[in-house]
C-alpha cells in the first residue's frame, strides 16, 4: 500500500468557547505519485462544536475500499508551517475504514482557539 498523507489546517484566534474556527483543506500526494488522499471539512466552526473530517483515498485514480486510515492532530496557539511539524508530534484522534468510494470520516472537536493541524494517513504513526 502506498503511504500518503492529507493535511488540514483548522485555525482560530478569538477568546472563549464561542470563538470561530476557520478551516482550510490541503492535499499532499504520495512520494511515488500514485496514491493521493484529500481531506474536506466545513469552512468554519466554533470551538467546542464537532466537525466532520472526510478523507478520500485513491491509488492510481481508483478508490481504495477497506483501507484503515488514521486521523491525527497537532495543536498550536499560533500558526506554524505545517511541513515543519515532525510526524512524531501528532496525536491520534481515531481510525476509520474506507468505504467503496475510498472515503473515511471522523468527528473532531476543537477545544480551544488556536491552530489545529490534522493529518490523515494510512500508517500509524503518520509517515
Amino acid at each position: 500500500m502506498v503511504s500518503t498523507e492529507g493535511k488540514l489546517l483548522i485555525g482560530g484566534a478569538a477568546v472563549g468557547l464561542a470563538a470561530l474556527v476557520g478551516v482550510v483543506a490541503l492535499t499532499q500526494k504520495a512520494a511515488a505519485g500514485t496514491g493521493q488522499m484529500t481531506l474536506s471539512a466545513p469552512a468554519s466552526d466554533t470551538v467546542g462544536t464537532p466537525i466532520t473530517v472526510t478523507a478520500t483515498y485513491t491509488v492510481n485514480g481508483q478508490p481504495v475500499s477497506g483501507a484503515t486510515l488514521y486521523l491525527f492532530y497537532y495543536y498550536s496557539a499560533s500558526p506554524v508551517t505545517a511541513s515543519s511539524i515532525p510526524s512524531t508530534s501528532f496525536t491520534l484522534v481515531s481510525s476509520a475504514t474506507t468505504n467503496s468510494n475510498g472515503q473515511a470520516s471522523w468527528e473532531f472537536t476543537p477545544t480551544e482557539a488556536g491552530y489545529y493541524y490534522l493529518v490523515a494517513s494510512n500508517t500509524n504513526p503518520p509517515s
